[in-house]
């Protein structure tokens, strides 16, 4: 089955971001990067009207991208909690934020993110606020609140975002730490079968926290 080839600013998306990842905004070559899309180094200046404006195109495409995977799943849990605001479906919306996270951050269509999202982590520039902007901001409070709801309101906002980074840090960790993965567990990469572990051991994790919070025993 064939696929229809990239449009001319896809192509130089793709390789931008693998490019900017790997060697920051200053570092990366425009050059470079129009060279391995196929491109003409006009084609930067045409679609995105320079580098800068090719970096920040980068970050809107990362994220619209998690967007379209995450988003469906917030707006569902969120429907839900609206129905029924108690602790239970707070955290059964929970464990499915935390199942489709843990697909979207070990999947293959996002790989080629982390890099990116790293250096806008530990060095932010404007295209952080694109990519908080986008579905991170919103989950992250999302999850807050709803941790918020775990335990009837006994903790604080502070306190649930605090919660909140630690949780999906334990997921993220599978993505920036991916060279420790592979070589600790002995695989070759991450299919279905090892997201599926994966899955399997935030979900306790989360369960066990979850426990915790409902019953006031981790203070």
């Amino acid at each position: 089955m064939s696929t229809s080839p990239l449009s001319s600013d896809q192509a130089l998306l793709r390789v931008a971001i693998d490019a900017f990842g790997r060697h920051g905004l200053e570092g990366a070559s425009t050059r470079d990067i129009a060279g391995a899309a196929g491109k003409p180094m006009s084609a930067i200046t045409y679609h995105f009207g320079g580098k800068e404006g090719l970096y920040l195109a980068c970050a809107q495409y990362i994220a619209d991208t998690i967007a379209a995977m995450i988003a469906p799943a917030l707006s569902h849990v969120a429907a839900l909690c609206r129905a029924d605001d108690s602790p239970a479906q707070a955290r059964a919306a929970l464990s499915l934020i935390f199942s489709r996270f843990v697909q979207t951050m070990v999947s293959e269509d996002t790989a080629h993110f982390a890099r990116f999202i790293m250096r806008e982590q530990m060095e932010p520039s404007e295209a952080f606020d694109i990519l908080y902007g986008g579905i991170m901001g919103a989950m992250l409070t999302h999850i807050a609140d709803l941790l918020m709801a775990v335990s009837r309101q006994r903790i604080g906002i502070a306190e649930a975002r605090v919660r909140t980074i630690a949780l999906m840090g334990q997921v993220m960790a599978f993505r920036v730490a991916h060279a420790a993965v592979m070589r600790s567990t002995g695989w070759a990469g991450i299919g279905g079968a090892q997201a599926d572990a994966i899955n399997q051991t935030i979900q306790r994790h989360l369960a066990a926290i979850l426990d915790a919070l409902e019953a006031g025993d981790d203070q």
